[in-house]
């Protein structure tokens, strides 16, 4: 569901906002120029399962200012229910692992806002999961109790299958370089984080292949 198709329901007056999309009526998009049946199954089929995404999905997807998708997971994992956030004070959310000031005053804001909260319950009231049914565990292995991060471009796996390796080993995921920090784990292209971790002593900086061995693989 790209730009053009998002403009073009738009104009037709079919979507006017996010929980929009969840009330297409597809029985008057099968007459559309360039929308067979096919596309229409695919995208009506999409729509449905996107409702069941865990919840740390749909935070990262509200474009909550610098709530990235680690940070997002640290949320997630903190409540049953997404608005438990209205009830959070700035000091409950900077006790959060990984949540500054910065970060915490934005999703503050946010959960604070009338039309977020009436975005939310639209949303719930279309059928996504605002619950966490699906919370994230961190598991038992070789890296317990260890922070990790991963920057740029690794040789052999994705970002993401890389993380969840680290969790489901018993690591944390943390957005960004600081002294919390135990593992940085660079790839090609690596960056500003690099820099600034050779800045910090305790910050162990790794490969790929070392990060694979302390999880013994």
């Amino acid at each position: 569901m790209g730009e053009a198709i998002v403009k073009k329901f738009n104009e037709l007056g079919y979507l006017n906002d996010v929980p929009g999309i969840y009330e297409l009526p597809f029985d008057k998009l099968k007459g559309l120029e360039g929308f067979g049946e096919k596309s229409l199954t695919n995208l009506q089929q999409a729509i449905e399962a996107s409702k069941q995404q865990p919840l740390h999905r749909l935070i990262f997807a509200l474009g909550i200012r610098y709530v990235g998708e680690t940070t997002a997971k640290t949320l997630a994992n903190s409540v049953s229910h997404l608005l438990e956030f209205t009830d959070k004070s700035l000091d409950d959310l900077k006790a959060m692992e990984d949540v500054g000031p910065k970060v915490a005053g934005s999703i503050y804001q946010f959960f604070h806002n009338p039309d977020s909260i009436q975005l939310l319950k639209k949303l719930e009231n279309v059928g996504l999961q605002l619950q966490n049914t699906k919370k994230s565990t961190i598991g038992d292995g070789n890296l317990t109790g260890k922070t990790f991060l991963f920057t740029g471009t690794l040789p052999t796996l994705k970002r993401s299958e890389a993380e969840a390796m680290a969790e489901s080993n018993g690591g944390k995921l943390l957005s960004g370089v600081s002294s919390k920090l135990d593992y940085l784990v660079v790839g090609d292209d690596a960056g500003s984080k690099l820099e600034k971790a050779k800045k910090i002593n305790s910050v162990k900086i790794i490969n790929e292949a070392e990060f694979l061995q302390l999880i013994g693989k």
